[in-house]
């Protein structure tokens, strides 16, 4: 898969998990919450664009 596209795709991945952690917390902003879902999201991006680096 091309660099672009798992990006794209995993920042789907991020915004919709944001929204699932929002919607259980009761529609109530719980930053911490929000912002480590979104730090994790990041995080996995990192790690399987390193990834996909190396297999090239």
């Amino acid at each position: 898969m091309q660099t672009n596209r798992v990006i794209l795709l995993a920042v789907m991945i991020c915004l919709v998990s944001a929204i699932t952690v929002f919607l259980l917390n009761g529609c109530k902003v719980d930053f911490l919450d929000i912002g480590g879902t979104i730090i994790g999201c990041f995080l996995g991006i990192f790690v399987v664009v390193r990834i996909q680096k190396k297999q090239s």
